[in-house]
């Protein structure tokens, strides 16, 4: 009875496609794509979703949020069959996460393992249904973005796919990434809204949060037994990727104040109060979260960052040196650190910390910039020039490395037609800023271009009166 349904439900042309021969992907990872549909009480389909088979004896990874609340359920592979669960051997609220066990009729049965690590950008490749049709198509991951140590969010372009709960992401090694999971917003609103969360090597092993060692039907319906604040929690979470931050803190004070509570929560509602100013709160939140859930990192950076807007330097620096031993990739930290040691005095451990950094989308330009003004506290004028140079390349917009390397450039290395070059393109960035047309002037004078070095001085007449003085009687001594 229960089978007849699921193939009403599914469709009795359901039609599986073998593709993805070209570019390197065999077409094996789309065979352990699977639908899963659960089953009410009377048999009936109650929610669909995706899912991949990840073990030969039949495991299959999917949305914990397609078999809550159901009876019992079916898996179609892609061979056509149909497959009753036997029992569920992984139950993740958290990280709405399932793992399925269905009796295989065939040994030989595709399945895919976890991806070593994350290395976006990256081509990848997204399970879709196309009419009654699973299919892999290709995408790419650009980000991943941790929260913490067991949760990751995914950013994946293009950000609208046709993908449903379970939709598995692989790698082109036909590795399992991650996986698509809708979370329940506000009832009265009838709000659903999905994330790509990493999938990790965890995830393929049995295990049974709560008492139940594996739930088996048909004996007693599947339920949810959510911890409970997840709901809010991932509501947090959404309305922090909007950077809304007011809303942000309430749902995580909501998460915080029920049972059982998550160490996620405390370092959602700490970076909400960071953002908000609110430096002492986040302070006793985000030390909640680093002791709630070990190797915390990006807890200890933010925790840095929030005593160090308090003053406490010396604090700040220990959790930004933390945050870096506990994740040497976590650039930020580095970045951090070598910009305490700097403003310590400490010239070596900033050189050290900063070189770690310099090659960061995010972190290099200011790192290339600190590095350049070590190199002139130790005399080194040529190498400080070569290190502003190389701040814009990191960020083409850095208005203070074009002004200093410019600057050393007239004033220090007799360079006036390099310096020139950096002084309008400082003068464009900030053109009512008198400091970069004082020194373009200057440069423009010692390259024999009076007009633009008497130009220049106009223009400071009305924003700079002083430096236009100053400038003056460097133009009258002149020859």
């Amino acid at each position: 009875m229960k089978k007849q349904a699921a193939l009403a439900f599914l469709g009795l042309g359901f039609v599986w496609i073998s593709l993805l021969v070209s570019e390197g992907i065999a077409k094996e990872p789309a065979e352990a794509l699977v639908s899963v549909v659960s089953l009410d009480e009377q048999g009936n389909p109650w929610r669909q979703g995706m899912g991949i088979l990840v073990g030969r004896e039949g495991s299959v990874l999917t949305s914990a949020s397609i078999m809550a609340d159901s009876r019992s359920g079916v898996v179609k592979t892609a061979d056509g069959a149909l497959h009753i669960i036997k029992k569920i051997s992984r139950w993740d609220s958290l990280q709405d996460v399932a793992l399925l066990q269905i009796e295989p009729e065939s040994s030989k049965i595709v399945v895919v393992g976890p991806a070593s690590r994350l290395q976006p950008p990256e081509k990848i490749w997204v399970g879709i249904r196309q009419k009654d049709a699973l299919q892999l198509r290709e995408a790419e991951l650009t980000t991943a973005l941790p929260f913490s140590p067991r949760l990751t969010l995914l950013k994946l372009k293009p950000d609208k796919l046709e993908t449903e709960p379970g939709s598995p992401i692989l790698n082109r090694r036909g590795e399992l990434v991650g996986m698509f999971h809708t979370f329940t917003g506000d009832p009265n609103k009838s709000e659903t809204y999905g994330l790509y969360l990493a999938r990790q090597r965890e995830h393929f092993l049995p295990k049974n949060d709560g008492k139940k060692e594996a739930v088996r039907w048909p004996e007693e319906p599947l339920k949810r037994f959510d911890a409970p604040g997840i709901k809010d929690f991932w509501e947090g979470v959404l309305l922090s990727l909007r950077r809304d931050w007011p809303e942000a803190q309430k749902k995580f004070t909501a998460a915080i104040t029920q049972p059982g509570v998550l160490p996620e929560a405390f370092f959602g509602r700490g970076v909400a109060r960071y953002h908000l100013g609110d430096w002492d709160g986040a302070e006793k939140d985000l030390e909640e979260a680093t002791r709630g859930l070990s190797g915390y990192a990006l807890a200890f950076l933010w925790l840095g960052k929030a005593r160090e807007r308090q003053g406490k330097a010396a604090a700040a620096a220990g959790d930004y040196d933390q945050a870096a031993k506990l994740a040497p990739d976590l650039i930020e930290a580095w970045f951090r650190l070598g910009e305490l040691a700097y403003k310590g005095g400490e010239l070596g451990k900033a050189k050290e910390c900063l070189g770690r950094a310099k090659d960061d989308p995010a972190q290099g330009a200011k790192s290339w910039w600190y590095i350049g003004n070590i190199a002139l506290k130790e005399n080194r004028t040529q190498e400080g020039v070569e290190a502003f140079n190389q701040a814009i390349k990191s960020d083409p917009g850095f208005f203070q490395a074009y002004l200093d390397g410019g600057r050393l450039l007239v004033e220090d290395l007799g360079q006036p037609t390099e310096a020139v070059v950096l002084l309008k393109e400082a003068v464009r960035l900030k053109p009512g800023q008198g400091l970069p047309r004082y020194y373009l002037a200057l440069a423009y004078l010692t390259s024999w271009n009076r007009a633009g070095a008497w130009q220049q001085y106009f223009a400071l007449r009305d924003i700079s009166p002083e430096l236009a003085a100053n400038l003056a009687q460097t133009l009258e001594r002149s020859p």
